[in-house]
Order: C-alpha cells, then structure tokens, then sequence
C-alpha cells in the first residue's frame, strides 16, 4: 500500500479510537486540562476554606458568647456593688443619727432638745445618701431615702418625728410599723432590719390625680428600721426608720442598658420585681419561663438562657445584701445573634477575599502547571500535519522535560521508519512497473506470429515484413533502454505500429486515426500508456459490435502552460453510466495490482501509474453512452514532477 494511502487509512483508525474514548465521559472531562487543574484547585481551597471559616465561626461564638457572660456579668457585679453601697449607706445613716447625743435626750422631758432640732438632725442625715446621676447631659442629684423618722413608743404619748414633710409618702408610715415589727427590731439589738412591701393608704389620700403607675411606685414602700435604746439605762427610748419607696428603689438601675436594649431588675425572694424602667412589671412576677424561675430562686448568682415575655434571652442574676434580694440582668439573644451575625459576616468575607486570592493563584499556577503541555500539544499537531522536522524543548517539571525527550526521540523514529517506508514502497512500486513494462499479451504475440507465417506462405511477403517491421518496433519501445519515462512521440510511434498491426490482423474490420500537435510529442509520458487504453478499446468496445467494424481516433494538444490532454476515442458498444461511475471511483486512488484478471496493463493499473510518476492531480476520465462509444482524456504535466 502507498504510504500516502497508509497514513489516510491510520488517520482514519486513530479517528475511530478517538471517537470510541471520546463517548461516555463526563462534562469535566471534556474540560480543558488547565481549567480541571483550577476547578480542582478552587474546590479544594473552596472546602479548606468551609472547613477553616466553620471552625472559626464556631470558635468565635463560643468566645463571643463567653464575653458576652462576662461582660454582663462586669456590669451587673458593678451595679450589684453600687447597690450594697447605698444599701449600706442607708443603714449607716441610721448609726450615725443612732449616735448622736441628742437621741440619747429623747425621752427626758426635761431636755432642752427640741423636736425642731431632731428634724434637722434628720434632714442634714438625709442628704448624706445624695448621689449624682447623668440624665441627656445634665447632671441631677438622687436620694434613696424618702423620708426619715423618729418614732418613740411611749405609752402616755407616741412622739413621731418626720424629717421633710413635703414627701406626702411618708405621711402615716408610723400605722405599719406593726408590734411584729418592732419586735423584730428589738431583738436584732441596733442592727438594722429591712421590712417587706407595704402600701401607705393615708399617703394615697394625700396624692391624687396620678397615674396609676406612678402611684404604685411611690406608695409602695418598705421600711428600715433601728431600735433606739439608753446604753446606761439599757431601755429602749424608741425607733429610728428609714422610708424608701419603689420609685426611689427603681432610679438606682432604670437608667443602666445591658449592651443596647438588655435591662435590670430588682426582685425580692418572691420573684417580684421591686425595680424596673418597666412600670408595668412592679411588684409582679419576673416574665420568665417556668425552667428559669426555678433556676432564678434556687441559685444565689448564676446565668442561664430561658424565655423573657415569650423571646429567648440571656438571663444573669446575683444577690444583693442585706435584704437577700437579688438584681437581675436580662438581654434578648437577638442581641447576641446581631453580634454573631456581624462575626459570620466578617468570616463570610475573609473567607470569599481569600478564596478569591486563592482562586486567581489556582487559576495562574494551573496556567503556568499546563502551559508546558499546551504548548507540547501545539507541537503535536504541527507534527500531525507531516512536519517530522520539528522538534520541542519544553522547561519545567523533569517529567515535562522527559516527555519533551521521548517526544524527540519517538518523532526521530518515525521519522526514520517513514523515510524507510517510502523507499520500500518506491522499490517495490519501481519493481512493479517494471514487471508491467515486460508483460506481453502473450494472445497479441500469438496470434501476430502466426499471421506472419499464413502471410509468408501465401505469397504476401511485403505484409509479412511490414509485420514484423511494427512488431519490432513495439518490442524496442516496450524495452527502452530500462526507462520508465520516454517522449510522447515514442509513445505514439509504439502505439501506431500497434494499431498497424492490429488493422492488418482485422483486415478491413478496424480503421485509426491520430491527431497529435508536434508541440506536446517532446514531453514526458509513462511508456505503454496508450497501447493498453487502444487495446480495450479495440477489444471491448470495437470487437462486440453487430458488425465488427470501427474506428479508433488518438488526439493530442496542450491545454495551457503547465497541462496536456490526449484522447482515444472509439466508436464502440460504449458503457453505462453505472458502470463509467465505478470506473472513475476505482481510478481515484493509486493503486497496482499485478494480478487483475492476468491483464498486464489494466485500467486502473495505468491510472495508477501516472499517479505515482506524476501526481494526484493527473491520470484517466472516462467518458462513455451505450451505442455510441467511448472517451479516455489523459491528463499530463508540461514539466514532470518528482513523485
């Protein structure tokens, strides 16, 4: 097989395997090997950066919630101590007024002591408890204490001593200090004892027209209350009570916010509260759920996470002394939640900053990683295209640099093998034609000796001769020296003594013409090219018909500078277009067969001959219609070209 025909027919196959390998894959990978290599590594960087940024989320709302509790709990424990520190003003106040002289006087009605006295002695003690507060930029001054009294329980005559008297709460104060009580101020020997919640109906007579709410907060009121007593005596000389209400209680926290909406609260041993910024919680019960009520009463100090009014939140508690009262923090977990989405938030971002640096990196590194075998490919089609000169000196990886070297070496060698495969198939296409070119019909030389004898011995020598003369001639062209290629001329001499051989054989049954330009007989043509397309032509066209009478026409012109046609062109039976179809098929590709049908100079046999000497471009068209004959152009180069 020719070599171009071999590479046709691989290139052919290797298409197949590529077709049969293409099926079945994947959309990825039918990718590029530079955008599998980034996808890869953006998947990677993408799910190192899910993992990471998870861990770090998880991490940072443990830490954040953590703070969260400690900051809370800073603040409460802040407040908490502020709390106790008034507290316990309030209860130093009362030793400090508990000391002065003038109440040991108190119950010597020869004292020169005045109730007057005693009152200043109680306002300018009230003021000790003043603190500031920041209320929109000012600065405003607070007491915890409502009022302070001097109750002496005398029997002829109760005497009561109430320091301002413009505090209408205090008003009747001394109707709830019940004998328990008192009792209870007795026994703890000058320690002060804080009393529960109580409401003051004669203060009430004495307010009106307020809000509800406001009302609730300023007559509700409890009491601080130090038993009086004569040291050289030891009798009790009376009760010195502190007047504190709700209201008074509420501005120690209702101006204080956990983070930006979290609020304190004061509530007493029943969970009631006692201090709010929230008016319409005093003296009910915390909001919160069952769980967290239980938590808030069994624990002194702790935090939990329950339900506030029904909204999940933060719960923080400690408990304030004396009174065993406990402040309470409370924040929603929207709040938290605010916090952490901002934390996610910022991750969320880094995260995508990052892998989008990532992703650039990936995307130059894959590039630089296949930029080597990109262009290693680009070489392989060049090659593809029958380049063998081509050599690639790829860098980089040492695996790219062998397959560089392998790649070299394998093109080397099928160099090599190619150039020996073309001069085996020239050897042997040389071999071929040279068998073709000493074939002999060995009918034709049969039948034209034996004519030769019938004409010697019927007289007719001068026939004989003439005879023998083109049978001569069609041997020395047929030999040639040993050369391939001749001159149109000799082609046309070698096949002129054929066709005189023919017609004398035939007799009258066989007529010739040839028509050729003397311009083209110098050029180069296949010898034995005409003589067999002339003897099909005789024999397949010309011999069956009914009469057995034709003629033969040889015609010959340049067509322009670099081509030349010759015709034959006979008379005969003709052929079917289906059948002129398959012939000119056949002759499309060159290809020799020795044995076709024990013809030497078959059709495609010399189409293929010109082929191979000539070119693709040259060789037979067949023309032909049933009953009126048969066309063969021969398409030649002016100059040969070297197959």
């Amino acid at each position: 097989m020719p070599p171009r025909k071999a590479k046709i027919k691989a290139q052919r196959d290797w298409g197949c395997v590529a077709i049969k390998l293409t099926k079945g894959r994947s959309i990825f990978d039918r990718l590029s090997f530079q955008r599998q290599v980034s996808i890869f590594f953006v998947i990677t960087a993408a799910l190192t950066m899910i993992f990471v940024s998870v861990i770090a989320y998880t991490q940072a709302i443990t830490e954040l919630k953590k703070n969260f509790k400690i900051y809370t709990a800073s603040i409460l424990k802040r407040t908490k101590d502020e709390i106790e520190t008034k507290f316990n003003m309030v209860e130093n106040t009362l030793n400090f007024i508990a000391a002065d002289y003038r109440l040991q006087m108190m119950d010597d009605q020869n004292s020169p002591v005045s109730q007057r006295s005693l009152a200043k002695l109680l306002v300018d003690s009230i003021n000790l408890n003043n603190y500031q507060v920041s209320v929109y930029d000012r600065r405003l001054t607070k007491n915890l204490i409502d009022d302070l009294i001097i109750y002496g329980n005398y029997r002829e005559k109760p005497m009561v001593i109430i320091g301002r008297r413009d505090h209408f709460t205090a008003y009747g104060i001394e109707q709830y200090l019940t004998p328990e009580l008192l009792a209870t101020a007795q026994d703890a020997q000058g320690r002060a004892v804080w009393s529960d919640i109580f409401y003051n109906q004669v203060g009430a007579r004495l307010m009106v027209n307020l809000p509800p709410e406001l009302l609730r907060e300023e007559l509700n009121q409890l009491a601080v209350i130090k038993w009086l007593s004569d040291p050289q005596a030891r009798t009790g000389i009376g009760y010195l009570v502190a007047s504190i209400n709700l209201a008074r209680l509420s501005d120690l926290i209702e101006d204080i916010v956990l983070g930006k909406t979290g609020r304190l609260y004061i509530v007493n041993q029943k969970l009631q509260v006692l201090a709010s910024s929230e008016k319409n919680l005093i003296l009910r019960e915390l909001p919160l759920d069952e769980l967290s009520l239980q938590q808030l009463g069994a624990a002194s100090a702790g935090s939990i996470e329950g339900e506030f009014s029904g909204q999940d939140s933060f719960i923080h508690f400690q408990e304030i002394a004396p009174n065993n009262w406990k402040l309470v923090g409370v924040i929603a977990s929207q709040e938290f939640q605010a916090s952490a989405g901002v934390v996610r938030n910022r991750i969320l971002a880094g995260g995508i900053l990052v892998l989008a640096v990532f992703a650039a990196v990936a995307v130059f590194a894959a590039g630089n990683i296949t930029r080597p075998i990109k262009n290693i490919c680009a070489f392989m089609q060049k090659v593809e295209t029958g380049d063998l000169s081509l050599r690639v000196h790829e860098t980089g990886s040492i695996e790219i640099e062998q397959l560089s070297q392998h790649l070299n070496r394998m093109i080397e060698n099928l160099a090599h093998l190619l150039e020996e495969m073309y001069q085996e198939q020239i050897f042997k296409r040389r071999i071929a034609l040279k068998m073709l070119h000493a074939q002999i019909n060995p009918h034709f030389l049969y039948n034209t000796l034996e004519s030769i004898s019938w004409m010697v011995e019927s007289g007719r020598r001068e026939v004989a001769v003439e005879l023998l003369e083109s049978l001569s001639t069609i041997f020395r062209v047929t030999l040639s020296g040993g050369r391939d290629i001749i001159k149109i001329g000799e082609e046309l001499d070698h096949a002129e003594n054929y066709l005189r051989v023919q017609r004398i054989r035939y007799q009258d049954k066989l007529d010739y013409v040839i028509n050729v330009d003397e311009g083209i007989k110098k050029h180069e043509i296949v010898k034995i090219t005409l003589q067999p397309i002339i003897e099909n032509a005789i024999y397949h066209g010309i011999k069956p018909k009914l009469n057995g009478r034709g003629t033969v026409v040889v015609l010959g012109h340049q067509l322009d500078q670099e081509l030349i046609k010759l015709s034959v062109i006979d008379d005969g039976v003709g052929m079917s277009k289906e059948k002129v179809t398959q012939l000119q098929a056949a002759l499309a590709e060159p290809e020799i067969n020795l044995e076709t049908e024990g013809k030497g100079y078959s059709l495609i046999n010399i189409s293929s001959r010109i082929k191979l000497y000539f070119g693709m471009d040259y060789g037979l068209v067949y023309t032909s219609a049933e009953g009126v004959g048969t066309r063969v152009d021969l398409y030649l180069p002016v100059s040969r070209k070297d197959s």
